[in-house]
């Protein structure tokens, strides 16, 4: 089965090349790219349609697909004529087109990633773009659970004052946007850390998350109390204004037990043996 990956891409100016860093920002206001989808879900094999609208009246240039999975940048789809294996345009371009949107036949787990839809304005000297917010397409297939965020442990009971690991797991070709983890569900649910800052006294994160391709995001809790019992849920969100969220994990949900410590050990038996020496003591009186 051919994937995106094997696509064979027309040579691109040099001037396109900045375009494969990354798609951070516009160069111009005037007019908008629309991607109304944040992501789709597909079943390997089958066809996926990528929906991409342009302003009307746009200035002239071309418009191209990209891929992004992870760091790496890779050209889709260009509406210039020429070949690309498993992608076509849902409607031929003409005068005033609109509608930019794709194709993609016979999907497969490697082709999951966000794909951009680029609308590019040619001047002199200058080529400005704007980008759609993208789209993230994941694939159902054998390989399903690599794009989950995951959370190994269904449930976890732990003592009072102990300390609780809570992992999780996010695969690194999601969106770029923020993880952060929550107690409950809903609007009233309580946040428990964010890995990108904030004041968390008793949280600790375990996973090195500023290094680039990290996909851990396990956390600490310590010192834990009975007011910490509930379901702890791990969730990534898509980077925007404001940043949505994107796909949470199925929760793991904490039990917390009281602690006996402040019990010496024995100091029952020890008492049980006391009030019978002191009837044994009272009978030989």
């Amino acid at each position: 089965m051919p994937v995106l990956s094997s696509l064979h891409c027309p040579t691109l100016p040099s001037l396109l090349l900045t375009l494969l860093l990354g798609f951070t920002g516009t160069a111009g206001e005037e007019f908008q790219v629309n991607q109304p989808e944040g992501s789709v879900s597909v079943r390997a094999g089958d066809i996926v349609t990528l929906a991409c609208n342009v302003s009307a009246h746009s200035p002239a240039g071309p418009v191209l697909w990209f891929r992004k999975n992870g760091p790496k940048q890779q050209l889709i789809y260009s509406f210039n004529g020429s070949h690309f294996p498993r992608v076509n345009q849902v409607e031929n371009t003409e005068v005033n087109q609109t509608d930019y949107s794709i194709r993609i036949s016979d999907v497969s787990p490697k082709d999951t990633g966000t794909y951009y839809c680029v609308k590019l304005t040619i001047g002199h000297p200058d080529m400005a773009y704007v980008s759609g917010s993208g789209t993230y397409v994941s694939v159902n297939g054998a390989s399903h659970e690599l794009f989950q965020v995951q959370q190994a442990e269904m449930t976890q009971t732990v003592s009072t004052g102990d300390t609780v690991t809570l992992s999780c797991r996010v695969p690194d070709s999601f969106p770029k946007g923020p993880v952060l983890w929550f107690k409950g569900t809903g609007p009233h649910r309580e946040l428990i850390y964010n890995f990108k800052g904030g004041i968390f006294p008793r949280v600790k994160e375990i996973g090195r998350t500023t290094k680039a391709g990290n996909t851990d995001f396990s956390i600490h809790i310590r010192e834990i109390s009975l007011a910490d019992a509930g379901t702890y849920y791990c969730v990534k969100f898509k980077e925007g204004q404001p940043d949505l969220e994107f796909q949470s994990g199925p929760g793991t949900e904490v039990f917390v037990t009281r602690t006996s410590s402040h019990i010496a050990p024995g100091a029952p038996e020890r008492h049980l043996m006391t009030m019978r020496g002191t009837k044994l003591r009272k009978n030989l009186l």
